[in-house]
C-alpha cells in the first residue's frame, strides 16, 4: 500500500514539475473589434495529459495591455487533450492592444496547484476601431482608395467610379472616435489638408447612396 501510494505521489509530482501544456493560436471575437463591441480572445490550448480541466483563470488591464493567466488540472492518462480558454475583456478604447496569456497546469483534480514552472506564455496584438455610428441598411462597402499613407500635409482620396449627382459625405476620426474633419463633395477624387492633425492614426468614413467605406490612416511629422 506505502508502495502504491508512493508512485501515485511521484506521478503527481512529475505532472506538477515539467511544463504540460502549449499555447497554439489566438483570435478575437468579434474578429475586427470596434468600440461599440464586447472584445472576447480566445486561446487554442493543448496539453499532454488527458483531462485538461480548467481550474482558474484571470485578466487584469491596464490602458492597451491585458495580462491573463490560466491554471489546467492533468489527469494521468497520456493522451493529446486540445481545450480553449475564453477571455472577456468587455469595451476596449480604439487602438492597439495586447493580450499576454501565462499557461500553467497542475495535476490532480480541480482545484489543484500550479507545477513549479510556467508552461507556455504568449501574446496577440490586435486593433480596435472607433465605432463610427453609421448604419446604412442594405448597403455595400464603398470602395475608395487613400494615398500617401503615412502622410504628413495633405491627403488624397480616389474613388474607385463616379456615380452621377451622388455627393459623398466623408468624415474623419481620431484614435478616441471623435470627428476631427467633415466634407461633402461630389467629385471622384479629392485632396485634403491634414497639416493640423495631431501625429497617430485617424480612421475615414466615405458614405454615398450605395453604401460606407471605412479606411485607416497615420498621420507622421
Amino acid at each position: 500500500m506505502k508502495t502504491t501510494l508512493l508512485l501515485f505521489s511521484n506521478l503527481i509530482f512529475s505532472l506538477t514539475l515539467f511544463a504540460q501544456g502549449a499555447i497554439l493560436s489566438f483570435h478575437t471575437l468579434p474578429a475586427s473589434p470596434t468600440t461599440n463591441d464586447v472584445v472576447k480572445v480566445v486561446a487554442s490550448l493543448s496539453f499532454t495529459s488527458g483531462g485538461c480541466e480548467l481550474s482558474e483563470q484571470g485578466h487584469t488591464t491596464n490602458a492597451s495591455r491585458t495580462d491573463a493567466y490560466a491554471l489546467h488540472c492533468l489527469g494521468m492518462l497520456t493522451v493529446i487533450c486540445p481545450t480553449t480558454d475564453t477571455f472577456l475583456l468587455g469595451t476596449l478604447p480604439a487602438g492597439d492592444h495586447t493580450f499576454v496569456l501565462s499557461l500553467s497546469s497542475g495535476g490532480g483534480p480541480a482545484p489543484c496547484s500550479p507545477g513549479i514552472v510556467i508552461d507556455d506564455t504568449d501574446s496577440i496584438t490586435f486593433t480596435v476601431d472607433p465605432g463610427v455610428g453609421i448604419n446604412v441598411p442594405n448597403a455595400k462597402a464603398v470602395e475608395f482608395s487613400l494615398y500617401p499613407n503615412p502622410a504628413s500635409t495633405n491627403l488624397t482620396l480616389q474613388t474607385e467610379h463616379r456615380l452621377p449627382n451622388t455627393d459623398y459625405r466623408l468624415q474623419i476620426y481620431n484614435a478616441q472616435g471623435q470627428v476631427v474633419f467633415t466634407s461633402i463633395f461630389d467629385i471622384q477624387h479629392s485632396t485634403f489638408d491634414i497639416s493640423s492633425f495631431s501625429p497617430g492614426l485617424y480612421y475615414l468614413t466615405l458614405q454615398s447612396a450605395e453604401g460606407v467605406g471605412v479606411k485607416k490612416f497615420e498621420v507622421i511629422r
